[in-house]
């Protein structure tokens, strides 16, 4: 009698501990944001292509959402972690100039030297899940708060600087930047870093030369 014809079983992921679990399984889904997009994220995606059952990913996380928040915090952390070393401690005495071309420098660097995490993090808000979008703009916004906390710092002893919108200029500082390391990403050979620093250093020194420093 013939043997019935058996499929063969697809290889699961070994075991693994909860935390190393949780960080493949947010390897993997910032591996399918990377090549088809952040709507791609569900958890049937994150198990399947991380070779686990679905109660595998719900071990770790409620729903898509959940994966999406604690992905974006975690490369939140690690993009911060990138930049510590070209953010100055105390910029109050530097010359600004230098200290935001040195900023934006090394930030292009970072999205260059980390292409997958940088495309997650600089996901235009308007294309992401509620949730996510949520955390999104509370994070832009603590980073425009503290960008204009630092140019107000700089800004001081400049005569006619106390009518300059500074929330609105730290705005448009960090979306110079944010659009800047999306077309480093999109095009790398036709914006390369030094390019897209050329022009953040431009819009600044074009801006502080309308107020310059006084002199004692």
């Amino acid at each position: 009698m013939a043997r019935a014809q058996t499929t063969p079983k697809r290889p699961y992921a070994p075991r693994l501990p909860p935390v190393e679990r949780r960080e493949q399984l947010l390897d993997t889904a910032l591996e399918i944001i990377n090549a088809d997009g952040v709507a791609a994220v569900s958890v049937d995606a994150v198990a399947r292509l991380a070779g686990v059952t679905r109660p595998v990913v719900y071990g770790q996380f409620t729903d898509a959402n959940h994966i999406l928040r604690d992905l974006l915090e975690r490369e939140g952390q690690r993009a911060l972690a990138q930049l510590a070393d070209v953010v100055p401690a105390d910029p109050a005495d530097a010359d600004p100039v230098e200290v935001f071309t040195a900023v934006a420098r090394g930030f292009f660097d970072a999205v260059l030297a980390h292409p997958a995490r940088w495309r997650a993090i600089l996901l235009p808000v308007d294309t992401s899940p509620a949730p996510v979008r949520k955390y999104k703009e509370a994070t832009e916004a603590d980073l425009r708060t503290r960008l204009a906390d630092t140019t107000r710092r700089f800004l001081r002893g400049r005569p006619g600087t106390d009518t300059v919108d500074v929330d609105l200029l730290a705005h448009v500082l960090l979306t110079t930047l944010e659009d800047g390391g999306r077309l480093l990403l999109r095009d790398p050979a036709t914006y390369p870093p030094q390019r897209l620093t050329d022009l953040a250093r431009f819009l600044v020194e074009t801006f502080l030369h309308r107020y310059p420093r006084t002199t004692r």
